[in-house]
């Protein structure tokens, strides 16, 4: 059996280089993990059993418990645990080098062609360090001797004589480094263009198989270390400010072969690299590329981006990454349409009171959603994601908040009042979206099949005064009949066995608030007829505050959601309710869940906690 203390100084030196640059490379918890006990099997059959790795780590312990529990505070697990296990094979691999004669390292690097200035540094370093500790504990141990208890005096005692304890350690580290300088003029550095030593080392056979095996190991374990990815992977770390952010998926052509992706950029080419996992598994690179398409939002030097990824296989998974040149996101992972059973989800207004505090409860609400129902494949949103339709802080939040989800599967959202100023134009510029809606309403309109399901997204705003005053009363109602109209024949033509329909203003309200009292009248003249002829199962809107189902109402049911923190003004409790309503419930954020198969469609409604607040079935 090898131990470690026999191999030549720099087959230590290159075990511990190869190891630790592959913990510092590989960004995947369980590949870590795995090198965690690969280095711990390592160091037990060279020879350094457990007890003497916790007397030389022992120190860094208390550091790497501190680190995962300030990532812990901040809800950041994954990456404080991978932050830890780095630290801790890298502090073990270190232990290695203390198994052989600080000369021979300076030796072994000579030989290595390392220029001995170096050479002799890291020598001095190896003694320094552990020199440095035997000093601050004498000194420690001499005021404890001195009847003073450190661990039990008060804080500002305590202060005080640990800053005794580090200038005599300082005072004599200062000493060290004159006579370290003093020692390396006397070796007359450079003097001499060779050096002659009394003796060389040698390289066995197995430490010349273990300095080639080694180097090996480690490449493929970066290889397949860095193939490998979670469903969003760069969510747990910051992206610099030149890097894209804010990305959404969203479907602009068929859920089955397309993908689209939206993102902001700098301004220049941006581009969308993609594969199937399957062959970025095989060949560790992207094979294709799409260009994005840039707008620049009005308010502000922010540029959004989108594209559209075609040609893609059903129920396929693909691997991605936005950018150009040197600035490219983490890597994100979606699924083409599956097909056949499947789930989606629901969000109502995300409109908040406080920004920061509110959308930040919302992301991780969808976060854990997400989690516990794995089998989503995408999410309707009801508008009102913004407070304030220009503001591009609002968005910068709801963006930051929503990637930890959307980069894996697509919000096909739909505006509400407050994503309007007359039209939803900064909405427009934030989203890509199916363009199969009536002239002068893309995007406000537009309709999608996905499975067996038909959904359709209605800017109710368009019956708001403000749109009417600013189109003319002729232009106005011009619209409005090419919007009915347009409806009626995408409902009537499809052949999906669920239709439906979602938009931001309620046709049914829990409370005719008297600024929209029109408006609702609008949507019940105008629309709900339409959805009765042409056998809508279910109409989904936000805007209330509240969580509320109607009864079946002509074979139709109404629902209304709430997913943000806002208080509704609508609904107090103990206000009278109307007699069309089947099930009312205040509790801020809640989010709905459908199981969709070839019998019915269940629905799930659920607060921020993951209780039940509403169930019911669509057949």
């Amino acid at each position: 059996m090898y131990k470690l203390s026999s191999l030549d100084p720099r087959t230590k030196i290159v075990i511990v280089i190869a190891v630790s640059t592959a913990a510092m490379t590989v960004g995947n918890i369980f590949f870590l993990a795995g090198l965690f006990v690969f280095t711990e099997l390592l160091m037990l059959l060279g020879g350094i059993g457990p007890a003497v790795q916790l007397r030389q780590a022992k120190g860094a312990v208390g550091l790497v418990v501190f680190l995962f529990v300030l990532q812990a505070l901040f809800g950041r697990w994954i990456l404080g645990a991978m932050l830890c296990i780095r630290l801790l094979i890298v502090i073990m691999s270190a232990l290695i080098l203390m198994t052989g004669a600080v000369r021979d390292y300076l030796l072994g690097l000579v030989q290595m062609k390392i220029p001995y200035e170096i050479a002799y540094m890291v020598m001095i370093g190896l003694h320094f360090f552990p020199l440095l500790k035997e000093e601050a504990l004498d000194v420690y141990y001499s005021i404890q001797l001195r009847g003073v208890e450190v661990r039990k005096a008060p804080l500002p005692e305590k202060l005080r004589l640990y800053a005794r304890i580090c200038f005599p350690v300082l005072a004599g580290a200062l000493g060290r480094t004159k006579d370290m300088s003093i020692s390396m003029e006397t070796r007359r550095f450079r003097a001499y263009s060779r050096r002659t030593y009394m003796r060389k080392l040698v390289l066995r056979r197995a430490d010349k198989i273990l300095m080639i095996v080694f180097p090996l190991l480690c490449a493929a374990f970066i290889a397949a270390g860095c193939g490998a990815f979670s469903r969003a992977p760069s969510s747990a770390a910051a992206s610099p400010a030149n890097v894209p952010s804010g990305i959404i998926l969203t479907w602009t052509g068929d859920p089955a072969s397309t993908q689209t992706v939206n993102w902001k950029g700098s301004g220049g080419k941006e581009y969308v690299r993609y594969a199937s996992v399957t062959a970025f598994r095989a060949c560790g690179r992207f094979t294709s590329e799409a260009k994005g398409k840039a707008v620049k939002v009005t308010s502000g030097d922010y540029y959004r981006y989108s594209a559209e990824l075609s040609g893609l296989k059903k129920d396929t998974e693909y691997v991605y990454s936005v950018g150009a040149g040197h600035r490219w996101s983490g890597r994100h992972v979606f699924r083409t349409e599956t097909g056949g059973t499947f789930s989606f989800m629901s969000l109502g207004d995300v409109q908040y009171q406080l920004r920061d505090r509110d959308y930040g409860v919302w992301g991780d609400m969808i976060s854990s959603a997400y989690k516990k129902n794995s089998d989503i494949r995408f999410a309707l949103s009801m508008g009102d994601m913004v407070d304030k339709n220009a503001d591009i802080r609002d968005w910068k939040a709801f963006f930051r908040n929503a990637d930890d989800v959307f980069t894996a599967i697509p919000l096909m959202p739909t505006s509400g009042n407050h994503e309007i100023s007359v039209t939803p134009y900064t909405y427009k510029q934030m989203f890509d979206l199916p363009k199969n809606g009536p002239s002068g309403l893309k995007e406000e309109v537009y309709s999608f099949d996905y499975g067996s399901c038909h959904f359709v997204s209605l800017n109710s705003g368009i019956f708001m005064n403000e749109r009417r005053l600013a189109m003319g009363e002729k232009s106005w109602h011009a619209m409005i009949r090419k919007t009915d109209s347009w409806l009626a024949n995408d409902l009537q033509k499809s052949t999906a066995k669920y239709k439906i329909v979602y938009m931001h203003h309620p046709a049914y309200p829990v409370a005719e608030d008297k600024p929209n009292v029109q408006l609702y009248r609008n949507i019940r003249k105008n629309w709900v007829p339409i959805f009765e002829d042409t056998g809508v199962k279910l109409v989904q809107n936000g805007h209330q505050h509240v969580y509320m189902r109607t009864k079946k109402i002509s074979g139709i049911i109404y629902m209304t959601a709430d997913s943000g923190q806002k208080i509704s003004r609508y609904y107090r409790s103990g206000d009278s309710i109307p007699s069309y309503v089947k099930k009312l419930s205040t509790v801020n954020s809640t989010y709905e869940i459908y199981k969709v198969n070839a019998d019915n469609m269940q629905v799930t409604a659920y607060d921020a906690e993951g209780k039940i607040v509403d169930t019911f079935t669509v057949k």
